[in-house]
């Protein structure tokens, strides 16, 4: 634990700017509070015949989210170089998250689904690993024809760091997971995401569907922190060092729209914290550990108390 303290430690020392954060959290609490009240997203974001027009609307809602971050930090400016690099780049980033929440490319397999009829199950694997397709191979494309985001690679290096703690970590978070979701009145209506119901057509042994189910409902979480702290803080810190953590969580926060309210207001804990230790370790395993640990004992407790 001393080697969270250390990183965490150094970020609200070194360099802090508390009345920034403290006026960008708050610009996060108001969109939180006007979603759920007013059901913005839903009636206005929420893409739900996998069109191109609602992934670009999609999009736009991560880039307010983004460009307002920015403006808060006062990095807005066009006139650095090194800016103009991290608004691309991270609105790059946000489409590729938009390609991906949107589904638009299940929209192929349905047609395909309309001549060999895939079972239910298997498209719900499908939409937790199109993610390989819609952000995994383009960021790698972009590591591979850049030199700025070398060596780290996204954060997959180990860089020396131990795991040890994050297990740890895992551990305390453990009660708070259960307790949270026994007390939440919603939280059977979104978990278990595995449905077995689907999952009976297959054939196979219920715990078989549930394995190959969960693998591939971890993927997507793979592919979260590749982005999100892996993508936009590891590597995009090299344009705008540790002030690339603040607009990857308030895009992150958004991400969570649609989700119970609990848990989107989580995210921006969990974004910031996951967002400090990879900047601090320049790696994501520790936050791949946790944001797994967190996706399957939330499912993990959804079957208990099913």
């Amino acid at each position: 634990m001393k080697l969270f303290f250390n990183y965490f430690r150094r970020y609200f020392t070194q360099d802090f700017n508390l009345s920034r954060h403290l006026l960008l959290f708050v610009f996060i609490a108001l969109c939180i509070w006007a979603n759920y009240q007013f059901d913005i997203y839903a009636n206005h974001f929420r893409v739900t015949n996998q069109s191109f027009i609602g992934v670009l609307k999609l999009w736009a809602m991560y880039l307010f989210a983004f460009l307002v971050s920015l403006l808060i930090l006062g990095e807005l400016s066009l006139k650095k170089k090194s800016n103009l690099k991290y608004i691309i780049y991270g609105a790059l980033g946000l489409f590729l998250v938009s390609l991906d929440s949107s589904y638009y490319l299940l929209k192929y397999i349905r047609n395909i689904n309309d001549e060999i009829n895939i079972s239910r199950f298997t498209y719900a694997c499908l939409a937790n690993v199109i993610s390989l397709i819609t952000i995994v191979i383009p960021i790698f494309t972009v590591y591979y024809f850049t030199k700025q985001f070398k060596p780290e690679l996204y954060g997959l290096r180990m860089n020396g760091a131990s795991l040890k703690p994050y297990f740890w970590l895992i551990l305390l978070m453990a009660p708070v997971v259960y307790f949270s979701a026994y007390f939440d009145p919603n939280f059977l209506s979104y978990y278990p995401s595995y449905n077995s119901r689907a999952a009976d057509v297959t054939g196979l042994s219920t715990s078989v569907t549930v394995l190959i189910y969960e693998f591939c409902y971890g993927f997507d979480f793979f592919s979260v922190e590749l982005l999100f702290r892996g993508f936009m803080v590891v590597a995009l810190s090299k344009f705008l060092g540790k002030k690339a953590i603040l607009p990857m969580v308030a895009c992150y926060a958004f991400l969570h729209f649609g989700k119970p309210m609990w848990e989107t207001i989580g995210s921006v804990f969990g974004g910031l914290g996951l967002g400090i230790l990879a900047y601090e370790s320049k790696n994501i395993y520790g936050g791949l550990i946790v944001h797994l640990g967190v996706a399957w004992g939330m499912e993990f407790v959804a079957f208990i108390l099913n």
